[in-house]
């Protein structure tokens, strides 16, 4: 079995044992819960497939060890993996995995305002099952208890919203560009051969510079609908930094999933 087919099924079969089969049953939900962060192509409901970071085999190795931790009772370092490597890049089954040890006390103290921070920003791209536990979490809670959830969420929020994490990326890319270029996206490209240093492989400028441009395209297009931004300039040679910072940070301190 392959390294990442091994993972889903782990992963599958654990929420199975959490007793939320209901939720694993669906052929969608097996693509948008195992491959949120492995596969590039991952479905989300509402905003398409998300643009992250590409999966390198140091990040399939860690999901797969966290696996086995769990599975062999060392709950603390699969907390901390969890928590610390996984959760930080946008790896959803892992920020609900950390919601629901803080929730079940499993590994680490137990936390119920705290597990429903995690679940909340598990939810954001409005995969169905993360929502409905969620809210289940939320109607239970009293009106301090919200007060106190909305606070732990709006600080994850500022650190792991999924606008927040593809426009460093954005940032990072157009920084390369022109490190190499000492221009704009569109130029330096030409015959000049390059080696991408994420992949080892060699490619033409024209190719290197156009993955650059589809990439920062593909991430402006997803934030623009997470941000119900639908006039949203997703020009890669158009790109506002600052203004688009400005436009991110007020959407994550608001409210907006209950």
């Amino acid at each position: 079995m392959h390294q990442s087919t091994r993972t889903l099924y782990r992963r599958i079969c654990r929420l199975r044992r959490l007793g939320r089969s209901a939720f694993i049953n669906k052929l969608s939900v097996l693509i948008a819960v195992g491959f949120c962060l492995m596969a590039p192509g991952a479905v989300a409901e509402n905003a398409g497939p998300f643009p992250g970071s590409a999966v390198n085999s140091r990040t399939m190795r860690v999901q797969e060890m966290v696996e086995e931790l769990f599975e062999q009772g060392d709950y603390e370092r699969a907390h901390f993996i969890y928590r610390n490597e996984l959760a930080p890049i946008g790896d959803k089954y892992a920020q609900y995995m950390v919601g629901y040890m803080c929730w079940t006390g499993t590994g680490v103290g137990e936390d119920s305002i705290l597990a429903s921070a995690w679940y909340r920003l598990a939810a954001e791209r409005s995969y169905k099952e993360f929502q409905n536990e969620r809210d289940l979490i939320l109607a239970g809670f009293t009106a301090a208890e919200l007060l106190h959830s909305d606070t732990q969420y709006l600080q994850l929020r500022r650190q792991y919203s999924d606008v927040v994490l593809l426009l460093k990326l954005i940032e990072a890319d157009i920084d390369l560009s022109r490190a190499r270029t000492g221009s704009r996206l569109s130029g330096g490209g030409g015959s000049v051969t390059i080696v991408d240093a994420r992949t080892g492989s060699s490619v033409s400028g024209d190719q290197y510079f156009g993955q650059i441009r589809r990439r920062i395209t593909a991430r402006l297009k997803f934030m623009a609908k997470q941000l119900n931004m639908p006039d949203l300039n997703t020009n890669p040679d158009k790109v506002d930094i600052d203004e688009l910072w400005r436009i991110v940070n007020e959407f994550v301190e608001t409210i907006t999933d209950r």
